[in-house]
């Protein structure tokens, strides 16, 4: 049978089941359930407002492991894996397809003001939600069919210290049919949690009902926006719904095939557009350290709650930058390219690449990457306390970093500088070494970040013939010149950093008098006039010692020397 015919015989059924309702019924989250530490009552649950204080309801369950079967579900949601069996056309045993929906029968009562459908939960080691935070175990293990508030309210642990063998009592969210939708026919509700691509009309096809019916009953507009992982009520009229429900299952799993089959085709020709053939031929060729982990666009959007404004780091020349925080607690930074087109896709897929064959403690750590998006993404550690430039160039009040810190920064990134260019398994060019690119952690530690431009050379190379790319004011004057990059070229970006340490001034700045718009050749014609304690920072001059600046100062202009003679030493 043709699905259209499937399609038309499954809608007649439920046609004869369901019709629109003429009152709302309850209120809609609408996203609020990420914010756990403010109280919404639409977070607690769906308010007791029905003839019935008891009844029988459901809920649509994404198969994950470890909760894949009936047996395992019925477990985690306090049901009877008969019932699920019974109700989806499957065995208590089977393993189900990892992402399919499964329709649960639960019991459903008052507590209190809310409708809940109470499942004591002992947190284990498999489960998902490795962080053990209540956000992780609402949003993760119960896919959002309960919330954080609710969670924090129903249990005394403050959520603070949860670890494998917590009890909790989870108050997953049900309803009972009102007055008026009893009038009208109802008889249960199901809850169903929205995924990504949802609308109320698909919600409604997926189980027959029609889109008003499914509007009234959550107190939605047809203007009314719908987000990932809040759930919907879904009103069912038929008693035997168990029945309707599990036939519709099996049209769903043809419905979902070709949907699923449809969204793979198109992650495949994202994989492509976004460089991941050519990612994997960089693999082939330079061998891949540390694994990176691929990410699915789901993980990344639920890290960043959509990429939500409020997790916005910065942006650079490449992209935007998101704070995110994974299942397991560990807070990361997601880079988001600005655009398609070829030369950025070959800097993003260069950047995985070079950060692969890394494993220093002053480099920032990459996590993995994305291709299944319409731009590519890459996830790193999150470093906390933003940039070197930033804490260098505060003009509104005096520098955060001591002389002691400035020292140890500089260490770092030498030290970074001298691992890429001699220790790593392949020599590596960093080639845009700027404040803005050292990143310091919560201690003031530094971490070398951003290798969109970076290269990677073969021992018997000594340089790299190349369009001039950096950035003004760090740029090697011989690089420039010539168009070759060598070791030398980030030696010479390493210098400007370092008179940045002393000086707490900016590499170029038309703000300052003529002579002293260019930082470098300004500091140069300082120290052969024996000028450089007149043009250190404030803080600087004040901690720091004549012969400790004068040292720093002496291997900041070895650094800039032209002519190839500067080095690290």
């Amino acid at each position: 049978m043709e699905l259209s015919s499937i399609y038309t015989l499954s809608l007649f059924l439920f046609l004869s089941l369901f019709h629109n309702l003429s009152h709302c019924q309850q209120a809609y989250v609408n996203n609020k359930q990420n914010d756990c530490y403010n109280l919404y009552p639409t977070t607690q649950g769906y308010l007791c407002n029905g003839p019935q204080k008891s009844c029988k309801s459901f809920v649509a369950f994404r198969s994950n492991p470890p909760y894949d079967s009936p047996l395992t579900i019925a477990y985690l949601l306090g049901s009877e894996a008969s019932n699920i069996a019974a109700i989806n056309n499957i065995s208590v045993s089977d393993n189900i397809p990892t992402g399919k929906l499964v329709i649960v029968p639960t019991s459903c009562s008052c507590s209190g003001d809310f409708y809940q459908h109470k499942i004591p939960y002992t947190i284990s080691s498999v489960d998902n939600s490795v962080s053990k935070t209540y956000f992780t175990i609402a949003n993760y293990t119960y896919q959002g069919l309960t919330t954080c508030q609710a969670l924090m309210n129903q249990n005394v642990d403050s959520g603070r210290n949860l670890k494998v063998g917590s009890q909790l009592m989870i108050p997953m969210r049900c309803a009972c049919p009102s007055t008026n939708q009893t009038v009208n026919g109802i008889t249960s509700l199901l809850t169903y949690v929205v995924t990504w691509d949802d609308s109320v009309p698909s919600i409604g096809e997926i189980y027959g009902v029609s889109e008003q019916s499914i509007l009234e009953a959550n107190q939605l507009t047809p203007t009314s926006i719908i987000f990932p992982f809040t759930p919907l009520l879904v009103p069912l009229k038929s008693e035997r719904v168990g029945i309707g429900i599990g036939f519709l299952f099996l049209v769903f799993l043809a419905y979902h095939y070709l949907k699923k089959r449809k969204y793979t085709i198109r992650k495949q020709k994202l994989f492509k557009q976004n460089g991941g053939l050519l990612l994997q031929e960089r693999f082939s060729s330079y061998g891949r350290g540390e694994k990176a982990k691929i990410f699915t666009a789901e993980e990344l959007q639920r890290a960043t709650d959509n990429y939500n404004q409020n997790r916005f780091l910065g942006q650079g020349g490449y992209g935007t930058v998101y704070k995110g925080v994974l299942p397991d607690g560990r807070a990361v930074a997601v880079k988001r390219s600005k655009a398609i087109d070829k030369n950025r896709i070959e800097q993003f897929i260069n950047e995985v690449v070079i950060l692969s064959q890394i494993n220093h403690r002053n480099v920032v750590n990459l996590l993995g990457c994305c291709l299944e998006t319409e731009v590519p993404l890459l996830v790193y550690e999150f470093i906390s306390n933003g940039t070197l430039s930033y804490h260098i160039h505060q003009k509104d009040h005096e520098s955060s970093l001591s002389w002691e810190d400035r020292l140890r920064i500089a260490s770092e990134v030498a030290g970074a500088l001298a691992y890429m260019h001699s220790a790593a398994s392949i020599p590596i060019y960093h080639r845009d070494i700027k404040s803005s690119n050292i990143l310091l952690d919560d201690k003031y530690g530094a971490k070398v970040s951003d290798f969109g431009t970076s290269r990677s050379v073969s021992v018997d190379e000594t340089h790299l013939t190349t369009t001039v790319q950096g950035t003004f004011g760090y740029l090697d004057p011989e690089y420039f010149q010539s168009s070759q990059f060598t070791e030398k070229s980030d030696v010479y970006s390493f210098g400007v950093v370092l008179v940045e340490l002393l000086t707490g001034e900016k590499p170029i700045s038309f703000a300052r008098a003529e002579e002293e718009i260019n930082l470098v050749e300004h500091f140069i014609s300082s120290t052969k006039e024996n000028r450089v304690f007149q043009i250190l920072d404030l803080r600087v001059a004040r901690e720091a010692g004549s012969e400790e600046i004068l040292t720093v100062a002496k291997l900041a202009t070895e650094c800039l020397k032209f002519n190839g003679k500067r080095g690290l030493r």
